[in-house]
């Protein structure tokens, strides 16, 4: 059957998309009704919340690509973790955090490389950049082509991302980095390979706040690469127990506490534990994701991106 060059190129995007472990829900990228609430990736302006202290977060409406962006003002300075889709949105947070302090941002970090959390980095012109060696290699080996295949995936999109310049760290750490905003300090903590080479999360010390990236999420099965890493993916989930959290705000979906560690720690174990039985079975890996897939998507029935199961089972299979 010939498929039409639309068909394809749809195909084709959607291929990369799982690739990279993205979701793309088509109705997101239609025009917004007169009125409406704006459609796809758009930090929504007006809805900071506070959570501690120290701490402000512009929520993720649960819309793809939309990262909860966080907010940690001391008395010295304030910092920023991730900045939304471009410099458009960008602005949005720098309006944002105007509201709440009217001195400019004084740091940026990033929880990893991927255009939602990265791609408004050059609008923070009195920020000092702050990321892990490794995530800065990640920018700069893999984030063309990811600016590219997100560009591709709708008009608003290659809207957002048209003409973005990749901004290069200002301060690189090798694992861990501490930063001192005055009465409130953050630590940050390289722990990946696990949803990236680069993935970082960000402890605000002394509200116990924990920035986890897609490191931790709520209620959403967690996105599993060519780049991850079981064995350091569990190791990660130590880290963070450690730093004993009161509140964790992943980069995407609702925010909640150390609970939502527990909870990704129980799938991956679960997954471990159950591939360890049928591969002594004598099934084959795809036999596996058939055979395992259903069983973990009943029986985290709310969750959502299943399809992200499969490559946690085949890596678990593998290693």
């Amino acid at each position: 059957m010939l498929i039409p060059n639309r068909s394809r190129w749809i195909i084709a995007v959607f291929a990369a998309a799982l690739a990279a472990g993205i979701t793309i829900n088509l109705l997101a990228q239609a025009p917004p009704a007169q009125g409406a609430a704006p459609q796809g990736p758009i930090i929504r302006p007006g809805t900071t919340v506070k959570i501690s202290d120290h701490v402000w977060v512009i929520p993720d409406p649960n819309v793809n690509m939309v990262p909860n962006v966080g907010i940690v003002v001391g008395t010295n300075a304030t910092l920023v973790v991730d900045t939304g889709m471009g410099p458009k949105n960008a602005e949005t947070v720098l309006a944002e955090v105007a509201k709440i302090n009217p001195r400019p941002p004084a740091y940026l970090v990033t929880t990893h490389f991927h255009p939602e959390h990265t791609g408004g980095a050059t609008a923070f012109t009195a920020a000092q950049y702050v990321i892990p060696r490794i995530q800065q290699q990640d920018l700069d080996e893999l984030e063309p082509q990811f600016i590219q295949t997100f560009s591709n995936m709708s008009p608003v999109n290659a809207d957002l991302l048209r003409n973005v310049v990749i901004r290069k760290g200002d301060v690189i750490f090798d694992k861990e980095h501490t930063i001192d905003l005055g009465g409130v300090t953050v630590k940050l903590v390289a722990v990946g390979p696990t949803h990236t080479r680069g993935d970082t999360v960000a402890f605000v010390e002394q509200d116990r706040v924990l920035f986890s990236g897609d490191v931790v999420m709520g209620k959403n099965f967690l996105s599993y690469s060519n780049q991850s890493n079981v064995a350091a993916w569990l190791k990660a989930f130590d880290t963070l127990d450690a730093l004993k959290p009161l509140k964790v705000v992943p980069s995407h979906r609702d925010m909640g506490d150390a609970s939502l560690i527990a909870s990704d720690r129980a799938v991956f174990t679960g997954v471990q534990a159950r591939v360890k039985e049928v591969k002594a079975q004598g099934k084959t890996p795809a036999e596996m994701v058939a055979t395992l897939r259903p069983e973990f998507q009943q029986k985290y029935a709310d969750w959502a991106n299943p399809n992200r199961l499969d490559g946690l089972i085949r890596a678990v299979a593998a290693e």
